[in-house]
């Protein structure tokens, strides 16, 4: 008797909950989703995090090498407010090669909130930045060296994360809600809108993707403004990325809507927006969530890639793949390796959403040993 009491008394848990607690025992998942998170904060205050705007230049200080943070001076002397050390340029009398090396003589002391170049948030006005150096000193500082026109490389790549993330959502966004609508309706009433829906499906899968890629991204004007670049950029990677999704979800419909809860329905007359938003949509939650956590990195290396090209985002947005197109010899890479810092990006926010959505795949099916 008091075991059925105890047993009635204990709460069961819902399905989200269990997913949740399944989730949480991920370790790897938990880190990936709290680095994800990060970066994309990141990203959305990206000109805040920045010393610097990604446009302006330095014409004295090209190609300038990272600036390392201190705590103790050469004498070993401890300051609790970080510095960096200025750089001098030498050149060999001999191979006639530039060197540099950090001037002990120049210290450069952090101060934070400063006030510094304004930058726009939602309309808003702002001029106040996490760090600066005091740039009526003649002072600088750039922590991941600056590139061929003395930008700042720091922050170029969180401007460039805010660029890449906001393609990347933009995209599998687009591309989910169109593949979720003609999904669930070719899945749900068949007949002729089901036909003629998969032999658009079919041929657009028909198409190799690189190759279609390249050749619509060559339609692009070059000449164009920036922002109008990036959405035809944008349109063109969502043109080819929802047919594969709206056949898994009209697949995962057409197994929903023979479900007894969804005949009842149909029999106690539900409308048809009722069963679609109430019954079969919320029985596919699970599934758009996993494909988004893996679309996101996809479309960042996709986006990267022809970036990189230099058939992607144009100048003067920065993304991490326009970054790279800046070094496309060897003579480059040798004379500022420090400009490849946005493969480390790339490859961390990559490797975060995939652990994500690893944890996210297993949690969706609480039920499983795995």
């Amino acid at each position: 008797m008091n075991m059925n009491l105890h047993s009635q008394s204990k709460k069961s848990l819902t399905y989200w909950e269990l997913v949740r607690k399944k989730f949480f025992r991920k370790p790897y998942a938990v880190i990936g989703t709290f680095i994800v998170i990060t970066i994309i904060i990141l990203g959305i205050f990206a000109p805040f995090f920045s010393p610097y705007s990604p446009t302006r230049t330095d014409r004295e200080r090209q190609y300038f090498p990272p600036q390392t943070l201190h705590f103790f001076d050469q004498e070993g002397n401890f300051h609790p407010r970080p510095f960096v050390y200025g750089i001098t340029e030498e050149m060999d009398p001999n191979t006639y090669e530039f060197s540099f090396m950090p001037d002990p003589n120049q210290k450069f002391f952090i101060h934070f909130f400063t006030k510094a170049e304004p930058w726009r948030f939602l309309g808003i006005n702002l001029e106040t930045r996490l760090f600066g150096v005091d740039r009526n000193k003649g002072e600088y500082i750039y922590l991941v060296g600056t590139d061929n026109l003395g930008r700042d490389i720091f922050s170029k790549l969180l401007i460039g994360t805010r660029i890449t993330l906001l393609m990347a959502f933009l995209v599998v966004g687009t591309a989910g809600l169109i593949g979720i609508v003609v999904g669930v309706c070719s899945g749900y009433f068949a007949g002729t809108f089901d036909l003629v829906t998969q032999r658009i499906v079919e041929f657009i899968l028909a198409f190799p993707d690189l190759p279609l890629y390249l050749a619509l991204l060559a339609l692009l004007p070059r000449r164009a403004d920036a922002v109008l670049v990036f959405i035809m950029f944008a349109a063109i990677l969502v043109l080819l990325r929802w047919a594969q999704f709206s056949r898994e979800i009209r697949g995962m419909v057409i197994s929903i809507r023979s479900l007894d809860y969804v005949r009842a329905a149909e029999a106690v007359g539900a409308s048809r927006p009722r069963i679609l938003l109430r019954h079969i949509v919320p029985n596919t939650t699970s599934h758009i969530v996993v494909w988004v956590t893996y679309q996101l990195p996809d479309v960042i290396l996709l986006e990267s890639f022809l970036s990189f090209l230099g058939v992607g985002v144009q100048p003067p947005m920065v993304s991490w793949g326009s970054m790279l197109n800046q070094i496309l010899d060897f003579q480059s890479f040798n004379r500022a390796p420090w400009m490849m810092a946005p493969v480390a990006g790339i490859i961390l926010t990559v490797l975060a959403f995939n652990a994500m959505g690893d944890g996210l795949r297993d949690a969706v099916d609480p039920y499983s040993d795995k």
